[in-house]
């Protein structure tokens, strides 16, 4: 695919360094607006990043500070968006070669390193590359023979400068100064495999989409799709948005912190530096959100809470989700429909049409996504196959895939409870949250005034009892910290509290589902969805995911991450009925 043919130009460069070809490439792309045009700019990163890039203006000084505050230097995949999302950065850390083997996507121009210019790493290169990517290789004079050598045999060509697809690679702020001798192009003298190109037909021009629900899930979609130019229509049952898991009042985003570092931290890791990044560009610290840190601590049923040893969490942060949930769906491009809960979905032609309570239209266009939780096996349901011997547009309802079937026959809710009480005047909480048994955020500005919260909970059955629920939540927070717990029984004991409750949507392996619904390469029904008790902590990582799915661009995480939230994923394992 050309910059022509697609509103998104990707570029791969094997060697990050100090970012001065990143820096470079973005004045260079910043210069040439284009409506919803997006730079995709994937680097590959084995050293510890810099806070201050050399080669960055102050501009964008500012805006690598912002995004890069607090985010772990251990290996995986980070996704830095930049520019109001304009420029999507994912910095690779860690090994090159292993993060190359990991990489889901296909470049339109390549940044090629002496290092990444052999063997393994060449062949990976080749494999991220289409028909026409072209290639920035600057061999030292020795291993140039060499080098020449092994690129013709993976099917690159030497490009003229002149040549029309030079025309639109961003090289540099000065592109004249780039010879024929460094210039490549992916042309090879074989019909390249099908196993190159994405698994489903990608959807290269916006279109309409229509996102049901609008919780974190449904929101954080919604706002992917606009940066990248899709009219967007939210519809949600609530007559508000944020009413359901997401009314939480508050809530701690945190990663998974594991002595093995196993791909629930590795997942959790990268969802905490992204929704980081939302809050600090959408939200007001001190008000909204703040970078609080956090405390974990492990509280085995049989251990005092005083031999169990805590652990600092400084990329931890609470956030209050409606204020979030609003400010995403305020991005331009996005509408809003409450008391609007979908009925019924009818493929018409090549449209999805989303039918109310009173058979009224709710919404029409090419892309749905799916993002209601447990609603959404119900609504799936709607759907059948042609009936025998019909051929009208309106019978043609693709119907999910055995495997989507599957995942959505096992979608079960889990509930929690937080209680809530005044924290003014108190003097014994902590200085910072604390997660283990349960959460506790000491003082969160709410409406009321200041709240500490403890609870969350992941529980079978709803709450029938609210005092039930606050001595569970009391019970909870006594093993976590007791001094704390003792200081707020006169609160328990009054009533003088508030309960919050809510339903989370689980899987079958508590994993997110995103993805496709259907198997046709054309895939137009998506899910994003059962995110847990984790929807805070992975909402915007699974809207980058998807939107990245639906467009074919590069994926936020690396393969085998991605393919452990795939909505598809149960028809690659053995299913047990």
């Amino acid at each position: 695919m050309t910059a022509a043919a697609h509103p998104a130009h990707t570029v791969l460069d094997t060697d990050f360094a100090d970012g001065s070809q990143f820096f470079a490439v973005w004045r260079h792309w910043r210069a040439r607006p284009a409506p919803h045009a997006l730079l995709h700019y994937v680097g590959l990163q084995s050293a510890p990043l810099g806070a201050q890039p050399p080669s960055a203006d102050e501009a964008q000084s500012h805006e690598w500070a912002r995004a890069t505050q607090g985010m772990s230097s251990l290996p995986g995949f980070r996704r830095l968006l930049l520019d109001g999302g304009q420029v999507s950065l994912t910095l690779c850390l860690g090994d090159p070669l292993a993060s190359l083997a990991q990489l889901a996507m296909q470049a339109d121009a390549v940044y090629l390193s002496a290092e990444a210019a052999q063997g393994p790493a060449l062949a990976a290169v080749a494999r991220c590359c289409n028909r026409g990517t072209l290639i920035h290789f600057v061999p030292s004079v020795d291993a140039a023979p060499a080098m020449d050598a092994a690129l013709r045999e993976l099917g690159f060509q030497p490009c003229p400068v002149a040549s029309a697809a030079y025309q639109t690679a961003p090289w540099s702020e000065n592109p004249s100064t780039l010879s024929s001798a460094d210039l490549w192009v992916f042309d090879p003298t074989w019909a390249v495999r099908r196993t190159r190109q994405t698994p489903r037909r990608p959807w290269l021009q916006p279109k309409r989409c229509t996102v049901i629900g609008a919780g974190v899930s449904g929101a954080s979609v919604a706002r992917a799709l606009a940066l990248r130019g899709w009219q967007v229509q939210v519809l949600d049952a609530q007559g508000h948005p944020a009413l359901g898991a997401s009314g939480v009042p508050a809530g701690l985003v945190s990663p998974v912190y594991s002595a093995d570092d196993g791909p629930v931290a590795q997942l959790t890791r990268s969802g905490c530096a992204l929704m980081r990044q939302h809050a600090q560009t959408l939200l007001v610290q001190g008000q909204d959100w703040a970078p609080s840190g956090a405390w974990l601590r492990r509280v085995p049923e049989d251990t005092s809470p005083q031999e169990t040893e805590p652990h600092h969490i400084p990329q931890a942060f609470w956030l209050q989700p409606a204020a979030l949930v609003r400010a995403w769906l305020g991005t331009p491009g996005i509408g809003f429909t409450g008391r609007a809960r979908v009925m019924r979905l009818e493929r018409l032609s090549d449209q999805w049409v989303c039918t109310g309570e009173s058979g009224q239209e709710l919404a029409r266009s090419e892309v749905v996504v799916m993002a209601n939780a447990l609603d959404a096996a119900r609504l799936l349901g709607t759907l059948t196959q042609p009936k025998p011997g019909t051929t009208h547009a309106a019978q043609l309802r693709p119907a999910p895939t055995a495997a989507m079937a599957y995942a959505l026959e096992r979608l079960h809710p889990r509930y929690g409870t937080v209680s809530m009480g005044a924290s003014t005047g108190l003097t014994d909480l902590p200085a910072q949250p604390v997660q283990g048994s349960g959460n506790f955020l000491p003082s969160v500005p709410l409406a009321q005034g200041a709240r500490w919260l403890a609870g969350a909970g992941f529980d079978s059955t709803p709450a029938t009892d609210a005092q039930a629920q606050h001595h569970a939540n009391l019970v909870r927070l006594a093993r976590l910290l007791p001094g704390t717990a003792a200081a707020l029984v006169p609160q328990f004991k009054s009533g003088d509290m508030q309960l919050w409750q809510g339903q989370r949507c689980v899987s079958h392996d508590r994993l997110p589902l995103v993805g496709a619904v259907q198997a046709a390469p054309d895939a137009s029904l998506w899910i994003s969805s059962a995110m847990g008790a984790r929807g805070l902590t992975l909402s915007a990582l699974c809207a980058e995911l998807l939107a990245a799915r639906i467009g074919g661009e590069p994926l936020p995480l690396p393969a085998r991450l991605a393919r452990l939230l795939d909505a598809q994923r149960a028809g690659r394992q053995p299913v047990f009925r």
